[in-house]
């Protein structure tokens, strides 16, 4: 047995050796309803001069993303940054991609500010079937009524797309910032679920800011893929945790 697995082991090693590495292609967008979009895909060099001139600073094939002025004047918002980064093609624990707001104001908006991020290319965690979760959490500077964040992530195992909302979705319940204290900040996360992957796969999400004119905010949403626990190390666990259960009991009767 334990040679058949050191075979195995040595198997997968040497076709990593031997696969080209993948490169991570991103994506990043900022819209605001009736003001239109700007975006910037860094997949190819034409797409790296295109996000320059929009207002992005990325390098071809990068899994970072930035905006450059400070503030960012866009849509009746104010935005000191939007900065998106991701480790594509991951690690053997997790892939991950990250959005972040830095202090959203909203000056005179009168919609909701939408940002959405793509990365794809990820080649780990190994696995036919991977775990995606998704998560949020946001603070409050000027709060003078509740505001909030709503975000979802997807994982695309089938096409590796830099379209966000394409895959399965995660949804993170809805993160509400109040006015402090003690609401001047939150965190939500989602259920976790799971992809199924043919190859390379992508991760992408979809946050929603509902603000208050006058209000300042910073949010980041997190999408991230992880290794589905073996049947057999979720078997040792339950019966861990059964174990437990029966000595807290036994030890209830005695008393």
């Amino acid at each position: 047995m334990k040679k058949t697995l050191l075979a195995v082991f040595a198997g997968v090693g040497l076709m990593l050796s031997l696969s080209p590495a993948a490169s991570a292609d991103s994506f990043l967008s900022i819209s605001v309803s009736g003001s239109g979009t700007i975006s910037c895909d860094n997949s190819t060099a034409a797409g790296v001069t295109a996000c320059g001139v929009a207002g992005f600073t990325t390098t071809l094939h990068s899994d970072t993303i930035s905006t450059t002025a400070t503030p960012l004047l866009f849509g009746g918002y104010s935005i000191n940054s939007v900065n998106l980064t991701g480790n594509s093609p991951g690690s053997p624990l997790a892939g991950f991609a990250t959005d972040t707001k830095t202090a959203v104001t909203d000056v005179s908006a009168t919609a909701p500010l939408v940002v959405s991020f793509a990365q794809n290319n990820f080649t780990l965690p190994a696995g036919a079937v991977l775990n995606l979760s998704a998560s949020q959490a946001g603070t409050g500077t000027v709060v003078a009524s509740s505001d909030t964040g709503a975000f979802t992530g997807y994982g695309d195992g089938l096409t590796n797309s830099l379209v966000p909302t394409t895959g399965i979705a995660d949804v993170s319940p809805l993160c509400t910032v109040g006015v402090a204290p003690p609401e001047s900040s939150c965190s939500t996360a989602a259920a976790p679920t799971t992809f199924s992957r043919t190859g390379p796969y992508a991760l992408s999400g979809v946050e929603t800011l509902t603000m208050h004119t006058g209000d300042t905010i910073s949010f980041s949403g997190t999408v991230a893929a992880a290794p589905v626990p073996e049947p057999s190390s979720v078997l040792l666990l339950g019966t861990g945790m059964i174990l437990l259960a029966g000595r807290r009991l036994r030890r209830k009767q005695q008393q």
